[in-house]
């Protein structure tokens, strides 16, 4: 068996959390039915998530269980040659991180498709700021490429299935930008069809896709202003000083009282002493 075919699954490193768990298991789900006593096999991983676990307890038959299951999809009854003379599927998916792949054929049961090859690779610093559906047509186009000694001239149109839904009006797009214009002149060397599939029914791809998260971190927020330049401001209690001073001086003769003199009186110093009046800036001399 060609390595090349089945390095995305054996290289699957150790699930550390949850949810990275409930994503290989989601993939081994769609080959359950081919691998014997499926759920004996899986018992030790399945067993991790019973209950409420912010982490994962792991243990040596949980690694025993994880190395089983990868072997058993890169090898029959699972894993099949490539058959020219069967039509194939092209399963894609891409994350934020990473794109993945599966080329299957249906072989003599109708309903079942058995996978012949398993892709995987990271996104690059300059495609991650891809759009999603740059994205994913990227991983359309990566996974082609992977397979064209087997795609292309092959004896039946093949099946491009993907979870976003516009990449079935590539080839009939009139306008395009500079990266679908190069991947669409790619495409004309090969005859296929794009099929919608949603996302929550694709987990074999999805789940190769996302092989390259990275690992979850607790985030925290981002201060708009640094606080090194944050300077504790000064504080003026006013009322405070206000009603000390009322009660201390005396209202001046003929005044009334609620004209509060000593307040006019403070602002009309503070004022004067300002290097700013009235809008201008004041200069001493």
């Amino acid at each position: 068996m060609d390595n090349s075919k089945i390095t995305a699954v054996t290289e699957w490193p150790r699930p550390t959390t949850v949810k990275e768990l409930q994503r290989f298991l989601g993939f081994a789900n769609f080959y359950r039915r081919f691998t014997h006593n499926y759920s004996i096999t899986a018992a030790p991983l399945t067993s991790l998530l019973k209950g409420k676990l912010s982490r994962l307890k792991w243990t040596e038959n949980a690694t025993q269980a994880f190395t089983n299951l990868k072997n058993s999809f890169t090898t029959a009854p699972i894993l099949k040659h490539p058959d020219p003379n069967l039509p194939f599927v092209v399963e894609v998916d891409a994350s934020n991180s990473g794109i993945g792949a599966v080329l299957s054929q249906r072989h003599r049961q109708p309903g079942k498709l058995f996978p012949c090859a398993y892709f995987s690779r990271k996104l690059t610093d300059a495609e991650r700021n891809y759009d999603v559906g740059n994205k994913e047509l990227l991983a359309m186009k990566a996974a082609i490429e992977e397979w064209r000694r087997w795609l292309e001239g092959s004896t039946y149109p093949f099946q491009v299935i993907t979870d976003h839904k516009n990449l079935e009006y590539i080839k009939s797009a009139k306008r395009l930008n500079p990266h679908q214009a190069r991947w669409s002149l790619f495409f004309t060397r090969f005859q296929f069809t794009v099929t919608y599939c949603p996302g929550s029914k694709k987990s074999k791809a999805d789940a190769l896709s996302r092989r390259h998260d990275p690992p979850q971190a607790e985030s925290k927020p981002n201060p708009i202003l640094p606080p090194s330049i944050i300077i504790t401001p000064v504080t003026w209690d006013l009322m405070d000083e206000i009603q000390r001073e009322q009660q201390s001086e005396p209202t001046p003769p003929g005044c009334p009282f609620e004209s509060m003199a000593y307040l006019k009186t403070l602002f009309l110093t503070e004022e004067h002493n300002s290097h700013h009046k009235y809008g201008k800036l004041s200069v001493s001399s």
